[in-house]
């Protein structure tokens, strides 16, 4: 049995709701927990308005962070029309955009032959990922995130409808929540000469290409209008070039280093090692078009967040995975249900040799998670350290089961 077919009442029509507004609130409560460093509490389980307000005006007022103003005047009119403080408009629109991601997700797969078991189990790995559970703990500090993945979700759907209008209106509002956005258009165009799951279209490859340059023009004209407006091109001149000090900072320390190949460990070597290290599969998988799509967007995204961003900031290298995730139990469910079946838990002790080798990975992994890792000054007051202890756990079981059997 595939994990996938898992005894789940998927007929539901109420279940997606249900699942990602629970996953919602999980997220809420594990940033609230007591004694835990994230940027909605102050340690005491108390919303931390004064704080909050003062990362909304950092964001109206600084020229890299005022050009993507969607998030900040939703949270300004969340204020204006319910009277409420800061800290609480931040959290309503922040997780109300992360509880809408996770059913754009669930539709997103369905329009892309996922089961709804699929479709479900796919919304829950998004949610368990790393930048989206510890979404507002530093140094991840997500602000834009949640709007940007609901736009860049429905631009990705309306594609694959081929409702050129909607993907040409969504695509261009992710690029004015986050500019980053057009690092997915790559993947866009990968997919234009492969055909889309509507065939009743009459656009041609050319025609496509024109509809995603689109967004861009938009965009172009928007940033343009924008930086003239407010008198920011000096300023963002300056800004462009010391960029590229993010670089000699993510790297200046052994602690800064740890950090930032840290950052990329806990985004993307789960899928990496799914993709790479397949335990039941004959083909492979990088022939899949949105294997191929994500491969892609993580080799333009990754070195450019090393050389222009700060790469503690887990969250910047989780822009491939947007297609990923629609697609992850259709790519993985095999793999997944054989390394959670009862016998490849026996084929991984059915020697003295193999339990001793897992005893002694999970006692330095003990020591690594806990211990140096900790004593970096890393993950303080943060389940980092266990969500770090578990994802080393399953690679080394997984990788480790692959090489013993051949």
């Amino acid at each position: 049995m595939t994990i996938s077919n898992l005894k789940i009442p998927y007929r539901a029509k109420y279940l997606p709701y249900l699942v990602s507004l629970l996953l919602t609130l999980l997220i809420l409560a594990i940033h609230m927990a007591p004694n835990m460093d994230s940027m909605l509490n102050e340690n005491n389980t108390r919303i931390s308005h004064v704080f909050l307000k003062s990362q909304i005006e950092y964001h109206k007022e600084l020229p890299p962070f005022a050009r993507r103003p969607l998030t900040s005047f939703l949270i300004d009119s969340t204020i204006e029309l319910f009277g409420v403080r800061a800290g609480f408009a931040f959290i309503f629109v922040n997780f109300c955009f992360l509880f809408l991601s996770g059913l754009l997700l669930f539709k997103l797969a369905l329009d892309l032959k996922a089961t709804r078991r699929q479709a479900l189990l796919n919304m829950i790995v998004y949610f368990l990922s790393f930048s989206i559970l510890f979404a507002f703990f530093p140094p991840i500090f997500s602000y834009d995130e949640p709007l940007q993945y609901c736009f860049i979700f429905l631009a990705i759907i309306a594609y694959f409808r081929n409702k050129w209008a909607l993907f040409v209106l969504f695509f261009s509002l992710a690029l004015i929540a986050r500019e980053t956005s057009i690092l997915l258009l790559p993947a866009f165009f990968l997919f234009a000469g492969k055909g889309n799951i509507d065939k009743n279209t009459s656009f041609n490859v050319s025609q496509k290409w024109g509809m995603l340059l689109a967004p861009v023009l938009i965009y172009g004209i928007y940033i343009g209008a924008f930086i003239l407006t407010n008198e920011q091109l000096e300023e963002t001149q300056l800004e462009l070039v010391s960029r590229f000090s993010c670089f000699l900072e993510n790297f200046e320390s052994f602690k800064n280093t740890s950090e930032s190949l840290l950052s990329i460990h806990f985004t993307l070597s789960f899928y990496l090692c799914l993709i790479f290290v397949p335990l039941k599969r004959s083909n492979t998988l990088s022939e899949n078009m949105f294997v191929k799509a994500f491969l892609l967007t993580a080799l333009i995204n990754t070195p450019i967040v090393l050389l222009t961003a700060f790469a503690r900031e887990s969250r910047l290298f989780t822009l491939p995975l947007l297609l990923i995730w629609p697609v992850f139990f259709q790519l993985f469910d095999k793999d997944l249900s054989y390394f959670f079946s009862r016998r490849f838990h026996k084929e991984l002790f059915a020697t003295a040799s193999k339990s001793l080798g897992i005893i002694v990975f999970m006692a330095f992994n003990f020591i690594g998670c806990f211990i140096l890792y900790k004593n970096l000054g890393l993950g303080k007051n943060t389940y980092f350290a266990e969500y770090l202890f578990l994802l080393n756990t399953f690679l080394f079981t997984y990788v480790w089961s692959k090489l013993r059997r051949g």
